[in-house]
C-alpha cells in the first residue's frame, strides 16, 4: 500500500515535459523533495530502524531507481493497446492516471532518434551479458516484492532468480536462460557455509542471495523492501481517502 501511494504521489506532482530523472533534475529539482514530504505525511518510519534522513535518502533512492521501470510498465502496455488498435500512437493510449503533459512528452520521445538509439544500445549491452535475466523492465526488487504479496510476506531468493533466470515461451518454459545462469545457482547448493554469499551481476544489477542468521538485524533497504511490516502508518485522519 505505501509503495502504491508513493507512485501516486509522483505521478500527481510529475512535471510536465519531463521524461526522466536527470530531466526532473534539471528541469524541476523540488520535485523529489515535494513527493518526499507528501509521502511522510501519510506515512513514517519506526524510529528505531532509521532516522529522518536516512528514511528520506531510503525514499529518495527508491523513487529514482524505479522511475525508468515505471514508464517501462506504461509504454509496454500502451504498446498492447497499439498493436491492437491499428492506426494508433502513444498518444491516443493515455493513461487515467498519467498528466497529459507529461504523457505527450513522452509520446513524442519513445518514437524520436534519441529513445530509439538508446534503447538499441541497452540491448546491445544486455546481449553482452553473461548472466542476462528474463524479468524484462520490472526490477529485481519489484519481482521480490510480488513474490512476498504472493507468498504471506516470505521471500525465498533463490525460487525469485530462477524466475528472473528461466524462459517464459510455452516450447522452452522453465529452461535456464544461459548455462551460467543455472551453474550460480547449482554453486550455491552446494555451498553449505552459514554465511555464504553469491553475487550475480545482471545487466548493471546486482542480486545478493544470503542465508540469515538467525538474529539477523534488518538493514535499511531490507525494511524498505518489506514495507509493509516496517512503515508504522499515522493516524487515520492523516490516511488518504
Amino acid at each position: 500500500m505505501a509503495l502504491r501511494t508513493l507512485l501516486a504521489i509522483m505521478r500527481m506532482f510529475w512535471p510536465d515535459g519531463c521524461v526522466g530523472a536527470l530531466e526532473i533534475d534539471r528541469k524541476s529539482p523540488r520535485f523529489w523533495n515535494k513527493c518526499i514530504n507528501e509521502f511522510l505525511h501519510y506515512y513514517t518510519f519506526d524510529q528505531r530502524f532509521a532516522t529522518e534522513a536516512e528514511e528520506r535518502a531510503s525514499i529518495l533512492a527508491h523513487m529514482r531507481d524505479n522511475l525508468r521501470r515505471t514508464l517501462a510498465d506504461d509504454r509496454e502496455r500502451a504498446d498492447v493497446k497499439i498493436a491492437g488498435a491499428s492506426g494508433t500512437t502513444y498518444a491516443d493510449h493515455r493513461p487515467l492516471y498519467m498528466k497529459p503533459g507529461v504523457w505527450s512528452k513522452l509520446a513524442q520521445y519513445w518514437v524520436s532518434e534519441e529513445f530509439k538509439k538508446k534503447s538499441a544500445a541497452g540491448k546491445k549491452a544486455r546481449q553482452a551479458v553473461k548472466v542476462p535475466h528474463t524479468s524484462g523492465a520490472r526490477s529485481f526488487d519489484r519481482r521480490r516484492r510480488d513474490y512476498m504479496e504472493a507468498h504471506h510476506g516470505k521471500l525465498d531468493e533463490l525460487v525469485v532468480y530462477k524466475e528472473c533466470h528461466t524462459l517464459k515461451d510455452e516450447e522452452r518454459k522453465g529452461e535456464w536462460i544461459t548455462e551460467d545462469a543455472q551453474k550460480i545457482i547449482e554453486e550455491r547448493h552446494q555451498d553449505t557455509s552459514p554465511l555464504a554469499e553469491v553475487v550475480v551481476s545482471s545487466c548493471c544489477e546486482v542480486i545478493s542471495i544470503k542465508e540469515e542468521r538467525a538474529q539477523h538485524a534488518c538493514s535499511l533497504s531490507e525494511i524498505f523492501k518489506t514495507v509493509e511490516n516496517s512503515f508504522l502508518t499515522c493516524s487515520e485522519a492523516n490516511t488518504p481517502q
